[in-house]
């Protein structure tokens, strides 16, 4: 399905990731192509200049297609580019039915998503704090230098003003697209994301509400390990060793049971181990759904181990039948050249960083 502004969540998350809020983003001569720029704008002219900061109110709150390329093009000099980086992202989050065609989600063929994947997406930017205090905002006043005249950005999404367990998210829609819309609530400690794509009428936030509602009174959150907790125990040269998790890992279940259980996988340890410090990572568990990787943990030694032998490589499978673990649950439906060389070069390896991520999931 078309996704329409939505697709605003993953061009934010990657301008606050790859960016700084107090560069000076320039708008370029691509704001007077108006087959590119078009819908809802600020109406950026050439040459003007935005912090980072004010273009991603504009992007995230008033939904500001000028906005998404000017960001686009600063993070990575052009729009094709950036939506390299895009679907990059996407890939990394495990995601099989997403491909984004331009940072803005204005109609275009092949720019298309699933509820899943843009919730799977939406739960990856809710994980960033900036991105979280973006949403939440209900206005924020941009400087304009052209007409000295600053202009107020709204936060289109409705639910802000009438729920206070709203945090925020995304609106969208296009003629193709219809009404869109990513929500997030926070209550008791426990988080929902939901989406509903494809809606016809203007029922979305009342069906929006719903939906949240029923993911707080269907699901339930149990703490199934804490920080430093052990999920298991190896030996090297016959001396014992805990593995521990440096977070928590909850179980979110719906309360009738019906849903079922994720697989769990311990990979293999990476080479031979002559020697363990506490501390140091060994291995990793991944929670696997169907084909999906939910979530990657780290499980490090409890204790040093010195010895003269290696050891063998080894396989641990330790634990099934372990809840979902994620901080909320998600729910959808769908109801019917101008940056510095060295700045370049940062960007690219902390893109590059990224990519290489050993707390992402392997692929299959």
């Amino acid at each position: 399905m078309a996704p329409a502004s939505t697709t605003k969540i993953m061009t934010g998350l990657l301008g606050i990731e790859l960016g700084n809020p107090e560069d000076i983003v320039t708008a370029s001569e691509t704001m007077l192509d108006y087959t590119t720029v078009y819908g809802t704008r600020i109406y950026l002219e050439p040459g003007e200049q935005l912090s980072l900061e004010d273009m991603l109110y504009a992007l995230l709150l008033n939904s500001a297609n000028d906005a998404a390329v000017a960001i686009a093009e600063h993070i990575s000099g052009n729009t094709s580019a950036f939506v390299s980086l895009m679907n990059q992202r996407a890939a990394d989050l495990g995601l099989k039915n997403t491909t984004f065609k331009n940072p803005s989600g204005l109609n275009e063929e092949g720019h298309l998503t699933t509820a899943h994947d843009l919730a799977r997406i939406a739960q990856a930017a809710y994980a960033n704090p900036v991105f979280r205090d973006y949403i939440k905002t209900k206005s924020h006043v941009i400087p304009r230098a052209k007409e000295n005249v600053p202009i107020e950005m709204i936060n289109e999404n409705k639910l802000l003003w009438r729920d206070d367990t709203i945090t925020g998210m995304k609106t969208g829609y296009t003629s193709v697209a219809q009404n869109c819309l990513v929500a997030s609530a926070s209550r008791d400690g426990r988080d929902v994301i939901g989406v509903i794509l494809k809606s016809p009428g203007r029922e979305i936030y009342t069906d929006m509400q719903a939906l949240l509602d029923y993911g707080f009174e269907q699901f339930e959150n149990t703490l199934y390990k804490g920080v430093g907790d052990s999920l298991g125990q190896l030996e090297i040269q016959g001396q014992p060793v805990n593995l521990l998790i440096d977070q928590a890992l909850w179980i979110t279940q719906k309360k009738d049971n019906t849903l079922p259980q994720p697989r769990i996988n311990i990979l293999p340890i990476d080479g031979e181990l002559a020697e363990v410090a506490e501390g140091q990572v060994l291995t990793r568990l991944e929670v696997w759904e169907d084909e999906e990787c939910l979530r990657v943990v780290p499980l490090a030694a409890d204790r040093n181990i010195i010895t003269e032998a290696a050891v063998e490589k080894k396989s641990y499978a330790l634990f099934t039948g372990l809840g979902l673990m994620v901080s909320g649950v998600i729910l959808y439906g769908a109801v019917q050249q101008r940056k510095h060389a060295e700045r370049r070069r940062e960007r690219a390896k902390l893109r590059q960083d990224r990519i290489q991520d050993p707390n992402r999931c392997q692929r299959r």
